[in-house]
This record gives structure tokens, C-alpha cells and sequence, in this order.
């Protein structure tokens, strides 16, 4: 029983022993190999003085082979050595340089977006400074289109989005409310004032348009463009130019001689396409992608219905209400101006619908 017991005891100690004379061996090693390092760069140090002096009386005496040979291998280590540095500091600095890709386009600058807030206008006006200058003989001229490179719309930006919903609205009021005002004389005659002042705010906001697209970024090689020169020709050159300039045909001058004519207002109708843009810019937005073309399809469906009854009305005007297919004679309770659009809008349902027995065309208008 006391052996059993001493035992344990015993392994500790020759564990113990095993371990400290492992530890010894492990720094003799590490002693050995810094008194090694140690003696190699004295002999190297001592091999590069002593080639400094076999160098030069190598120039005096070409025949001295074994100090050339010294010399080189001091010069090669001198080399390599400098090389390595040369190298180590290439890579710092390629890691600060500007890419050669982006130093291509000086008219990418850093992203300001419409109405935020820029922390650094010093170090950016500096920056703009040193690419090619603005050709212009007046200081605040090359000030101001200085100033324009600071304000770009991008289209990933929400400003872009809430524009189109306000110009949306104005071109749906085009789509919607002047072929109304042509068909249906009580809604042109009753809010003549209101109308007009519509008018001339819609126009305002399509010049607004025109500002902005002037304003909005483009990517080139999947870089923003904030070149002001750049922005307005690529916006110049495009069809959207020339959309926006013929909406803005001023056909209301022909009134002042015809009378109200509500439908001379057609040429805003080219500002759809922004409504495209809206469509394609909400849908990607939305949660629901697959309700939102529902409900775009309704509100054309609707738009469609609209213009038929408008169109049901003004030939049954031109018909002079007569005959059982055309609108009755607008008297008495037919005469409201609700009653009106709404039995031409449920005409012009049962026609797209094909719901319902409906009463044959009498004559070519018809």
C-alpha cells in the first residue's frame, strides 16, 4: 500500500525533469541561432568594407579578381536589399494612388446629391479647380457652372422619385381633364378661373421638368457623370429633349381668336413618357409588384372609358341629340352636368365590356 501510494508522486518528478530539460534544449537553439545571425552579418558588414577597398584598387589594378568578386557580392546584396524596399514602398503607394480607370474621368467627382448636405464644398471647389477650366470671359459665369457640378440628381435618389409623383399628377390632369372640359360645355364654363390657373401651373411645372432633367446623372462605364456640359448634351441629343419642347407648344393662343378650345392642350400628352419612368421607378419600390400592375391596368382601363364617353357625348352633340343610340336632348334633369358624364361613362362601359343589348348606329357619325 505505501508503493501504490508513492507511485504517482514519482512520475510527477520525472514528468517535471523531462519537461525542464525540453525548455533548456529549446534556448540553447534559440542562443545558437542568434549568435549564428549575429556572425554572418558581422562577416558581412566586414566583406562590404573590405570590398570597399578592394573596389577601388581593382580600378588601380584590374588584375585583382578576388576583391571584384567580393565587391559584386556586396554590390548584389546592396541591390536586392534596395529593391526590396523600393518594392515595399511601391506597394504603400499603390495602395494610396488613385486607380488609372478613375483618373479617366475627371468629371466623376465624389456623389452630392440633390439637396444634401456637403460637409467638404472647400476641398471639392479645390478639386474643381484643377480639371479643365470653364471657357468663359466672366468670373461669375465659370462661378456659376462651377456651382452646378455640386447638385446632380441621381436616379437612385428620392428627390427623383417625389418629382415624378408631382409631375405625374399635372400629366394626369392633362390626360384626364381637358377632353372633359371640351365634351361636357358646364364643366369648361362653370370653373373657367380654376381651370386656367391649372393650366399655367402645370406649364410651369413642365419648364421645372426641363431644368431638372438638364440636372439629372447618367452612368458612363458605371460611373455617375457630374459634368455640367456633359449632362445638358446628353439630355440635348435625346428624344426626351424634343418631347419636352414640343408639350410646351403654346396652341392656347389660338383661343384668343376660336374661343375656349380645352383640347388644344394635346401636345402635353408627350410628357407620358415620364409616366413610364414613374411606373418602372414605383415598381421596383413596392412590395406588392404584382398589385401595383392591377391597379395600373384599372386606371387605364378607366382613362379608356373616360375618353370614349366624352367621345359618345361630343357626337351626339354633333348629331344634335337625336335618334335612340345618342345621348338625350340635355334637358331638364339631363341637363346636370353629373348625369351627363356619368350615363356616357356607363355607355362607354357597356361598349368596352360588351355587356348588355345596345342600340345600333344610325348614321356615319354614329
Amino acid at each position: 500500500m505505501p508503493l501504490a501510494a508513492l507511485t504517482p508522486v514519482l512520475n510527477d518528478l520525472l514528468h517535471q525533469r523531462d519537461t525542464e530539460s525540453m525548455s533548456n534544449q529549446r534556448s540553447q537553439s534559440l542562443q545558437q541561432s542568434t549568435i549564428s545571425s549575429n556572425d554572418s552579418s558581422e562577416r558581412k558588414e566586414h566583406l562590404c568594407k573590405g570590398a570597399g577597398g578592394g573596389l577601388s584598387a581593382s580600378i588601380a589594378n584590374p588584375s585583382s579578381s578576388s576583391s571584384s568578386s567580393s565587391s559584386s557580392l556586396c554590390i548584389d546584396d546592396r541591390n536586392s536589399h534596395a529593391t526590396q524596399t523600393i518594392k515595399f514602398v511601391k506597394n504603400e503607394n499603390s495602395l494610396k494612388r488613385e486607380d488609372s480607370f478613375l483618373r479617366r474621368f475627371s468629371i466623376h467627382y465624389g456623389y452630392r446629391g440633390f439637396g444634401t448636405m456637403v460637409s467638404s464644398k472647400r476641398n471639392l471647389r479645390t478639386n474643381l479647380e484643377k480639371d479643365e477650366p470653364i471657357k468663359s470671359r466672366y468670373l461669375f459665369v465659370r462661378r456659376i457652372l462651377r456651382s452646378c457640378n455640386y447638385f446632380v440628381i441621381s436616379t437612385d435618389e428620392s428627390f427623383l422619385f417625389y418629382w415624378l409623383i408631382l409631375l405625374n399628377i399635372f400629366v394626369l390632369y392633362n390626360l384626364w381633364i381637358p377632353i372633359a372640359r371640351q365634351a361636357f360645355e358646364p364643366l369648361q364654363r362653370d370653373y373657367a378661373d380654376l381651370w386656367k390657373f391649372i393650366d399655367y401651373l402645370a406649364d410651369t411645372i413642365y419648364l421645372l421638368d426641363i431644368g431638372i432633367q438638364f440636372r439629372t446623372g447618367y452612368l458612363q462605364q458605371g460611373l455617375l457623370v457630374y459634368d455640367h456640359y456633359k449632362l445638358a448634351m446628353h439630355y440635348i441629343r435625346s428624344s426626351r429633349f424634343i418631347c419636352d419642347i414640343v408639350s410646351l407648344t403654346p396652341l392656347e393662343l389660338l383661343q384668343t381668336k376660336f374661343g375656349p378650345i380645352p383640347i388644344l392642350r394635346f401636345p402635353r400628352f408627350l410628357k407620358i413618357y415620364r409616366t413610364f419612368q414613374f411606373y418602372y421607378l414605383q415598381e421596383s419600390r413596392t412590395v406588392y409588384p404584382n398589385t401595383y400592375r392591377v391597379l395600373n391596368l384599372f386606371h387605364i382601363l378607366l382613362l379608356l372609358g373616360h375618353w370614349l364617353a366624352a367621345f359618345y357625348f361630343m357626337v351626339s352633340k354633333a348629331e344634335g341629340f337625336v335618334g335612340y343610340w345618342s345621348y338625350p336632348k340635355p334637358v331638364g334633369n339631363f341637363s346636370q352636368l353629373a348625369k351627363m358624364y356619368l350615363r356616357c361613362l356607363y355607355w362607354s362601359t357597356l361598349t368596352l365590356t360588351t355587356i348588355g343589348d345596345l342600340p345600333p348606329p344610325e348614321t356615319n357619325w354614329q
